[in-house]
C-alpha cells in the first residue's frame, strides 16, 4: 500500500480511502485500515485511486488534519466520486464537523461508505443515519445550552461574572465589585447627556480627554449609547452579597 499522488484524467472522479491514525507511530493501524478498505472496495467492485492518511492528528477536530481538508478540497471541486473510511471515529469524532462534512459529501453527490458502521449514503439506510446524526447534534446544542443558562443563571445570584465585566466594575474571583475610576466616568457621561449633549458629543469628550473603553479603545457614539442604556441596577455587587 502506499500514499503516492496518483494521476487522474481531467473530468474523471476519483474513488478514495481515508485512514487516520492519532500517533506517528502507528504505521501498523495505517497499513490494518488500507487493507480492509481494499478488500471492501474489491468486494463492491471499487478501485481505489488514492490514500489519503492524516498521522498523529487528534479525530476531535478537522482543522489541523492536512489530508483530510485536502480531500474536502477536492470534493468541493467535483473530483471526488467516493470515500471510503474504516470507522466513523476515524473520520470524526465531533458530531458537528461530521454533521458539516456530511451535508458537504451530499451536496456533490460523493458515495461515503464507512465499513463498521455499515454507513452508504446512497442507501435508504444512508439517509436514516443522517438524519439521525442530525437529531443528535439538535440535542447535544440544546443540553449545552440549556446547562449554560443554568450556570448563568446560578451565577448571577451569586453576584459572580457570567460574561463580559460590565463598564464599571471589576472582577475578583469571580465577584464584580465598583471599578471607582469607571463609575465616575460613567456619572459625568450621564451629566452631560442629561444636559443635553449628543452621543457623539459625548464620545468626542471622552476621547479628547484620553479616556478608554474597557477593552482600551476609543469610544464611539455606539458605545456612549449602550453604557448610558444598561440596566445597572440590575448587575448585583458582593457588598450586596456580602
Amino acid at each position: 500500500m502506499n500514499n503516492n499522488k496518483t494521476t487522474i484524467r481531467k473530468g474523471s472522479q476519483m474513488n478514495v480511502s481515508y485512514c487516520r491514525v492519532s500517533t506517528d507511530m502507528q504505521d501498523n493501524s495505517v497499513i490494518a485500515q488500507q487493507e480492509m478498505i481494499e478488500s471492501y472496495a474489491k468486494l463492491n467492485g471499487i478501485k481505489i485511486d488514492k490514500h489519503f492518511v492524516d498521522f498523529g492528528i487528534s479525530g476531535s477536530s478537522t482543522m489541523k488534519r492536512v489530508e483530510y481538508l485536502e480531500l474536502m478540497n477536492l470534493v468541493e471541486q467535483g473530483k471526488v466520486k467516493s470515500i471510503i473510511t474504516t470507522s466513523l471515529s476515524r473520520w470524526s469524532r465531533n458530531t458537528l464537523d461530521l454533521l458539516k462534512s456530511i451535508e458537504v459529501l451530499k451536496k456533490h453527490d460523493v458515495d461515503f461508505r464507512v465499513i463498521k458502521e455499515q454507513v452508504n449514503l446512497k442507501s435508504a439506510m444512508g439517509e436514516f443515519f443522517v438524519s439521525i446524526l442530525g437529531s443528535i447534534y439538535t440535542l447535544e446544542r440544546q443540553l449545552i445550552s440549556e446547562r449554560t443558562k443554568d450556570v448563568m443563571k446560578s451565577k448571577k445570584s451569586q453576584g459572580k461574572t457570567y460574561s463580559r465585566t460590565p463598564f464599571g466594575f471589576d472582577s475578583k474571583d469571580g465577584i464584580l465589585v465598583e471599578n471607582e475610576y469607571e463609575q465616575k466616568l460613567l456619572r459625568k457621561m450621564k451629566r452631560l447627556r442629561n444636559s443635553g449633549e449628543s452621543y457623539n458629543t459625548i464620545s468626542k469628550f471622552l476621547n479628547r480627554n484620553n479616556h478608554k473603553t474597557k477593552s482600551g479603545k476609543k469610544f464611539t457614539k455606539q458605545n456612549v449609547f449602550a453604557l448610558l442604556k444598561t440596566d445597572r441596577d440590575s448587575i448585583t455587587l458582593s457588598s450586596e452579597n456580602g
